[in-house]
């Protein structure tokens, strides 16, 4: 069970906020490559990078994160099965 998605609420959040891939880059001093290695779910920024794009993208970690969107039920099954 998947409970956090970072990837898919990145790319909305670009999306909506009609920010592209490499003008997030800039702003983080990274790369675009990097950024799509996000969007992708093959790597996860630091917690200070996150920190940074929620700034960016006007999001909470809580939603960038999709802690919001976890239910209890969710919560419960996952600790009975870690």
């Amino acid at each position: 069970m998947k409970l956090l998605k970072f990837p898919e609420n990145l790319r909305n959040a670009l999306a909506e906020s009609e920010m592209t891939q490499i003008k997030l880059a800039d702003l983080l001093g990274t790369t675009q490559a990097t950024v799509n290695r996000w969007i992708k779910g093959i790597n996860e920024p630091d917690l200070t990078t996150l920190l940074e794009i929620c700034l960016y993208l006007d999001e909470t970690p809580n939603s960038l994160l999709g802690y919001d969107d976890i239910t209890e039920q969710d919560a419960s099954a996952y600790k009975q099965t870690h």
